[in-house]
Order: structure tokens, then C-alpha cells, then sequence
């Protein structure tokens, strides 16, 4: 017998999107830990951005056209009105981090930073975000035989397990829950390292190296060069146009710093001609 449509699609959500996200989550913080900082960002981004959609269709709302990005598919839920998801001002703000410098660059297009533990804002980030990442809005028929919407009895419960601080995200039998439960799993220790979010410790801190680390893309440090490297490989337009500017920019600046020098240089040798 053919599973109903609506359990095709929610398998479809879960596979595609949340279990996905999960994955990328661990490749972050592996990344993280190996100083691999670039994939460390990406693979955030990847891992957020993937959360949005699966919430967004397990919860039967649009996800199209969203791209690489969290906050606008965030923004779409609170315009759609079935429900908005509560995020703290420290996850907010590392979205935009993510989404602002650039995270979805792989090929060095752009510039790079982290703050002091970013690590940990991720895991935020995920246990704030990941919550909504199941099936919320659905009916069931009551022992009356009457229709009844859960939405608000399921929003309360993953409402009430964050306030309580609880581990997780009420996510039944996910990719990360499996890994936590299975000691001998490969990627566990990954997951679980300096995690006070997701794993079997009571630990309410960890200790942290604050790490920080920034690179220079080298369009940053060479813009010159934008014409001839887009003539043997794809740089999206706004990242090339955005190249050309600051090309023109420094050679402005360069021009001027010269002009300025030798205006310096043109009273000192006048003098040292009296003085001889």
C-alpha cells in the first residue's frame, strides 16, 4: 500500500534538509577543531541554511529561491504567520556573520574572519534552530472523531524544553540523536567535544583556546588581477564588479599618495639647492 503524500513529503524534508544539516554541522565543528576555518564557515552556513528549508517545508511553506541563506527563509516563516522561530541576539547576529562576510564563497572570492569561540555560537545557533526542524503544524483525529490542530501543543513543548535548558532539540530519532546514543559511532566524538548543547554531559562550561583568525582573499590583495582571472574561471558578478571597484579605488589612492610625496620632495630639494 502507497504511504499517504504528506508522509512522502515530510521523508523527503527530513533526508534531504535536516539530515544533511546534521552532517554539515559535524564537518563544521571537525573543521573547527582542525583549524580549517574556511570549511569550518562554509559548512555552518550549509548546515543553517538547511535547517530553514527543511522547517520551512516539513511545515509546508515555500523554500524556493532562498539560496545560501538563513535569515531571509526566517523572515518568510514570520510573513507566512503560522509561526515564528525564537532565536537569541548572539545567534542573529552569527547568521549575519555568516551571511554578510561572505561563508558562502569556496573559492577564496572573499575575505575571511572568526571571532574568539565562534564554535560555540554555532552550536547555538543549531539548538535554537534545529528545534523547528520537524513536522509541527498537522492534525490528528481525537478519540471523539474530531480534527485537532497541534501546532500550538508542539510549539509549546520544543518552547518549554529550551527554557528548561534541556540538551537537544526535541528531535525524535535524528542523525545527531543516533550519534549520541551510539558510543562506538566514528563522527560521536566530533559532536560531542566542548558541545555543551548536544551529548550525554552535565557540563554547564567547557575550556576553550580563544582562537581567532582572519585571511585575506586575494582579490583583497591584488584587484588588479580580477580581468584576467575571469578570463579562465566563473566569479559571480557582484563579486567582480565589487573587485573592480576597490581596483579602482586603491589605484586612486596609490596615485594620490605619490602625487603627495612628490610635492613633499619638491621643497626639500629646493632647499638643499640654497644651501649648498
Amino acid at each position: 500500500m502507497a504511504s499517504p503524500m504528506h508522509i512522502l513529503v515530510n521523508d523527503f524534508a527530513i533526508r534531504s534538509f535536516r539530515e544533511t544539516a546534521d552532517k554539515d554541522y559535524i564537518t563544521a565543528r571537525m573543521a573547527y577543531r582542525a583549524r580549517l576555518i574556511q570549511p569550518f564557515l562554509w559548512s555552518a552556513l550549509h548546515c543553517l541554511e538547511k535547517y530553514v528549508k527543511g522547517i520551512l517545508v516539513l511545515n509546508r511553506m515555500d523554500a524556493k529561491e532562498l539560496g545560501h541563506s538563513v535569515l531571509p527563509g526566517i523572515e518568510r516563516m514570520k510573513l507566512h504567520g503560522k509561526f515564528e522561530i525564537e532565536l537569541s541576539a548572539s545567534t542573529v547576529k552569527f547568521i549575519k556573520g555568516l551571511e554578510e562576510y561572505g561563508a558562502k564563497y569556496r573559492y577564496y572570492e572573499v575575505s575571511y574572519h572568526i571571532e574568539p569561540f565562534d564554535i560555540a555560537r554555532l552550536d547555538r545557533a543549531v539548538w535554537e534552530l534545529r528545534r523547528y526542524c520537524q513536522p509541527l503544524d498537522f492534525d490528528i483525529v481525537d478519540v471523539n472523531g474530531k480534527t485537532v490542530n497541534l501546532l500550538a501543543h508542539e510549539l509549546d513543548r520544543v518552547h518549554r524544553a529550551k527554557a528548561k535548558r534541556e540538551k537537544g532539540t526535541c528531535v525524535m530519532g535524528g542523525i545527531l540523536e543516533t550519534i549520541v546514543e551510539k558510543k562506538d559511532h566514528p563522527a560521536r566524538e566530533a559532536l560531542i567535544w566542548n558541545n555543551l548543547f548536544f551529548g550525554p554531559s552535565r557540563r554547564q562550561r567547557v575550556k576553550m583556546r580563544p582562537n581567532w583568525e582572519a585571511g585575506n582573499s586575494p582579490f583583497f590583495l591584488h584587484p588588479e588581477i580580477i580581468d584576467e582571472v575571469v578570463k579562465y574561471v566563473h566569479i559571480p558578478k557582484d563579486i567582480a564588479e565589487g573587485v573592480r571597484q576597490f581596483a579602482k579605488q586603491k589605484a586612486a589612492e596609490m596615485a594620490k599618495a605619490e602625487e603627495d610625496a612628490k610635492k613633499g620632495a619638491t621643497p626639500a630639494a629646493k632647499q638643499s639647492g640654497k644651501a649648498c
